[in-house]
């Protein structure tokens, strides 16, 4: 959010998978800094948590809701940023409503299981980076390992004063993990997924 969406205080920013362990983050880092903050999840249960826990501005509920209908209602100036967990239709709604010198974030593409055999073909109005010459770009958490120290410490602050809701969904059992796994390509979890394999000592 911060060195590859360059996200700045004003600025709109859209954020997919939001009731998930990093859209979560990523949203409530970008609200810290000021930014306008808009999330899409899946389900009235995880809108209501990203809105009312984590504190976003909006969220728009990709199960009941048209995602392109909505964005339009709650960001009629376009998106600065749009950080990106699930890809497919939602990364193409979020394309044709880029504000000119947007940034994109690429960070999952969870919506495809990464198995499909559409999975890498879309999205197919990717032109709308130029026309609205945006930029976007990729990342993988291994490349900024050496400012983890950095980022602990801020979320821990932000944490410690109450300003940052985490949540985690756990799952029972070693014997359970591959469920656990499989339910994060279908939205099952709120927050950080967890399985738990022996009971504390």
């Amino acid at each position: 959010m911060t060195d590859v969406g360059r996200a700045a205080p004003g600025e709109t920013v859209l954020v997919s998978g939001a009731a998930g362990s990093v859209g979560s983050i990523a949203g409530q880092v970008a609200r810290l800094r000021g930014c306008r903050v808009i999330g899409i999840a899946g389900g009235a249960h995880k809108a209501d948590w990203v809105t009312r826990a984590a504190r976003f501005d909006a969220c728009i509920d990709y199960k009941s809701e048209d995602v392109r209908t909505r964005l339009q209602a709650l960001a009629p100036k376009s998106v600065d940023v749009f950080f990106d967990n699930v890809g497919g239709p939602v990364l193409e709604a979020a394309l044709d409503h880029l504000a000119v010198r947007a940034r994109v974030v690429l960070c999952g593409a969870v919506s495809s299981g990464y198995k499909d055999r559409d999975y890498g073909a879309m999205p197919r109005n990717y032109m709308q980076l130029a026309f609205q010459r945006a930029r976007m770009e990729g990342f993988i958490f291994l490349d900024h390992v050496p400012r983890f120290p950095e980022a602990f410490r801020e979320l821990s602050t932000w944490a410690t004063r109450g300003e940052f809701a985490l949540a985690e969904t756990i799952t029972e059992g070693l014997e359970q993990a591959p469920s656990a796994l499989r339910g994060l390509f279908q939205g099952r979890n709120l927050g950080k997924q967890l399985v738990r394999v022996a009971a504390p000592v």
